[in-house]
């Protein structure tokens, strides 16, 4: 076996135990906001039908799918998000009463050039909204990605809210073919990664002349709510923008800024988009993003049916998380050691009962299974962050007592069973 195959494919990464305690952590906390709002929990394979997910996927993110044929020769991929599965599953079901709130917390994968921030298989949590028309879903999803960051720890981040009918209606002012509108959405999407001198560079070889794309960028950078516009879509979009940003700010309490430069990568995009970066930490990218999706059920053979929703970077927001010295926590895999002397069967057993009474209080409780010594056993408890433990030889067991060490104020104790029991439980409050 050569050393490459002891490291996890490119683009992936193992999750030790503290590393996935600070993300089931952080996950819960998001679950709980997704559930206080009336979401619930969907669970999707993790492979879908290839045709599915390049229904409205965009050419590029089609690129990124990881796709095979199985033994029947059907061809299937891995999911590359979460909003189009779930899609297909509205789409099945149309007896779903409306509203339909649904959340997941799922891995995803994307083959593509991992660097900070992005790997090829990574973590999103997010929430789909389908059957609201109106600003009101779109300001409902941006309010529960804020109150779901803010709830994580992490601090300082922005809100930047668009809507794809003002961009498409500044695009067609500025020689942007309709046919091309596509092309032009996916190039702009980059405007962030590579700069303006690439857009301009990009959008000459969709036949714009560079004066009009530096005309365009000069509308982009726009961050009134009365440009002026030239299709009844466009207007209509802006119309729409205003509203929501008036309900973020009027009955949500949040604040967002307008950029008229965010498209959003995906192809099913038809309206309000939105995305969240950090202020600090912007080289990590933005760590959620969404928006309004109202043709893809029907796309995908269901009812025509309004939809919006977003998505959390999980991985991206733990490193936001990490660069601000969040989450605090003190992590420990076990709460209580016990060491049985000896490994006599009266000692074993008795460990085995203690271990059973503590674990039925909620704490995590190891019993010692190897020969090795008494100091050894202790450094393994130490290391594994144990803040008790018990010991138990011929002399416990006789007396009726437990031998305590408390790992954390360096003290050891010599109690009566059921008062060393006590003494353990109580030390979590």
């Amino acid at each position: 076996m050569g050393g490459m195959l002891l490291q996890s494919p490119r683009g992936t990464r193992d999750w030790l135990p503290e590393e996935a305690y600070v993300k089931r952590l952080v996950s819960e906390k998001i679950r709980k906001v997704f559930e206080s709002y009336g979401y619930g929990e969907i669970i999707t394979p993790a492979f879908e039908y290839l045709e599915l997910l390049k229904a409205k996927a965009g050419e590029e993110v089609v690129n990124q799918i990881y796709y095979f044929k199985d033994k029947a020769g059907r061809e299937l991929g891995l999911r590359f998000e979460m909003t189009t599965p779930i899609a297909r599953i509205v789409a099945s079901k149309p007896d779903l009463a409306k509203p339909i709130r649904f959340y997941y917390i799922q891995p995803v994968w994307r083959y593509e050039e991992p660097q900070r921030g992005r790997l090829r298989e990574f973590w999103q949590a997010g929430i789909e909204l389908f059957g609201v028309a109106g600003p009101e879903g779109d300001a409902e999803v941006v309010a529960v990605t804020y109150d779901a960051l803010t709830e994580s720890g992490v601090q300082e981040f922005e809100i930047s809210v668009n809507d794809r009918r003002v961009v498409e209606d500044i695009l067609l002012s500025n020689s942007v073919a309709q046919e091309r509108l596509p092309d032009a959405l996916r190039i702009l999407d980059k405007l962030d990664k590579f700069g303006e001198s690439y857009i301009i560079d990009e959008f000459e070889k969709i036949g714009v002349a560079r004066e009009k794309s530096s005309q365009m960028l000069i509308k982009l950078k726009e961050s009134r709510l009365d440009i002026e516009l030239s299709t009844p879509e466009g207007k209509q979009g802006l119309d729409h923008l205003s509203r929501v940003v008036d309900l973020l700010k009027s009955v949500y309490g949040v604040n967002v800024k307008v950029d008229y430069s965010i498209v959003r990568g995906l192809g099913y995009y038809t309206g309000f988009v939105f995305e969240v970066k950090p202020k600090t930490s912007s080289d990590v990218g933005s760590i959620a993003g969404g928006g309004r999706y109202d043709d893809l059920v029907s796309t995908l053979g269901g009812p025509k049916l309004p939809a919006t929703g977003m998505a959390i970077g999980v991985d991206r927001l733990l490193e936001v998380l990490k660069l601000q010295g969040k989450p605090t926590i003190t992590y420990n895999e076990v709460d209580v050691y016990i060491i049985p002397l000896a490994k006599k069967q009266e000692t074993v057993a008795k460990a085995v009962e203690i271990a059973k009474k503590l674990r039925r209080e909620g704490l995590k409780v190891i019993v010692e299974g190897t020969d090795r010594s008494l100091a050894k056993a202790l450094e393994y408890a130490s290391k594994k962050g144990s803040r008790f433990v018990i010991i138990i030889g011929e002399k416990e067991l006789s007396s009726g007592t437990l031998t305590i060490r408390d790992m954390k104020e360096w003290v050891e104790h010599k109690l009566q069973e059921e008062k060393a029991l006590e003494m353990i439980i109580n030390s979590r409050t």
